[in-house]
């Protein structure tokens, strides 16, 4: 199935390395840059920022440092890799770190933070995860977040309140948030109030495959606040370009959605 067109994608959300729940999802380091090549030809997906299950299911640190030696080669540079940065818990020992640690990253190719506090159990909340935000708000950095990451309960109950608080004082960072394995359309109507009330506040695309989800989204306040990711392995890519590529959107929205609002976002960090 060829999906490309005159559209440049940027994929902030795909994963590679090893699944420890599914051998299927699983690639290793030539599976993935033939996979990235691939994409390029196929679906016209130029830049890709990796995440590493082995940052995910076994040590920040361990696979932050393996994703940098990756980005950092020529096969994985044509293939358009980028890195997506996982907080390490050692920086609630030493927080001084984080800033000299933030800049030497983001030189080594990184362009985004993701933060899971549920899983890798810290806390995100302005009161104690501040002297970090303060450090990515003034280098307008963005940070990226699963929706799974904020049920707390488990009970589908998200704490978008403490987003939107954190994107008022923090108003210079982004903040993207993704669907995560979340299948179910109960959720429009917060994802409407948090953009009604946040100018930095992202959603990112993989989930949002309800009837016209997309459309209205963008048409509530422009396409400029949403972000293409693929979740790929775990969600087919070949379905995230399609629900932009085949939606009533004119081409400058799609545009936005797949790469513009990204790199206005990345082309916006003072670093």
């Amino acid at each position: 199935m060829n999906l490309k067109q005159d559209i440049e994608f940027y994929d902030i959300n795909f994963w590679f390395g090893e699944n420890q729940l599914s051998e299927k999802h699983t690639f290793d380091e030539k599976s993935t840059v033939e996979m990235l090549l691939k994409r390029k030809e196929t679906g016209n997906i130029d830049s890709t920022l990796l995440s590493n299950f082995l940052s995910y299911f076994y040590d920040p640190k361990i696979g932050n440092d393996q994703t940098s030696k990756l980005i950092s080669r020529a096969d994985f540079k044509k293939a358009g890799a980028f890195g997506a940065l996982f907080m390490e818990q050692d920086f609630f020992y030493n927080p001084d770190l984080f800033e000299s640690w933030l800049k030497k990253s983001y030189e080594n190719g990184f362009r985004i933070l993701r933060i899971f506090p549920k899983t890798h159990k810290y806390p995100f909340e302005i009161s104690m995860f501040n002297p970090f935000y303060e450090v990515l708000n003034s280098f307008n950095f963005p940070v990226m977040i699963s929706i799974d990451e904020l049920d707390i309960t488990g009970n589908k109950n998200i704490e978008w309140d403490k987003i939107a608080d954190i994107a008022d004082v923090y108003d210079n960072m982004p903040i993207i948030i993704e669907g995560g394995q979340s299948k179910e359309l109960m959720y429009n109507c917060f994802i409407l109030s948090l953009l009604n009330n946040t100018s930095n506040v992202y959603f990112e695309t993989h989930n949002l495959l309800g009837f016209n989800q997309v459309e209205d989204l963008a048409n509530f306040k422009g396409s400029d606040r949403l972000i293409f990711g693929s979740s790929h392995p775990v969600f087919d890519d070949r379905l995230g370009l399609s629900r932009i590529l085949n939606s009533s959107l004119d081409i400058k929205d799609k545009s936005k959605i797949a790469s513009l609002n990204f790199k206005n976002i990345i082309g916006n960090i003072i670093i």
